[in-house]
């Protein structure tokens, strides 16, 4: 049995750059991505527990 439920925060970052805004579980390419690499970061929590946060792999830079 695990923890039960945790609290999730997520941050889409363009390169490398948190994208202002961008904190939700999705992400809509946007025109300023193209050329970009996207990776996401998402932080549990939950009271009484460690820290843990998770950043994804990069995607292949987007293409128009």
């Amino acid at each position: 049995m695990g923890p039960g439920e945790v609290g999730l925060a997520y941050q889409w970052y363009r390169s490398g750059k948190a994208i202002t805004g961008a904190t939700g579980p999705t992400y809509l390419v946007q025109p300023a991505d193209v050329g970009k690499t996207i990776t996401i970061k998402i932080t549990g929590t939950k009271t009484g527990y460690k820290t843990a946060p998770t950043t994804s792999g990069k995607t292949a830079k987007i293409k128009k």
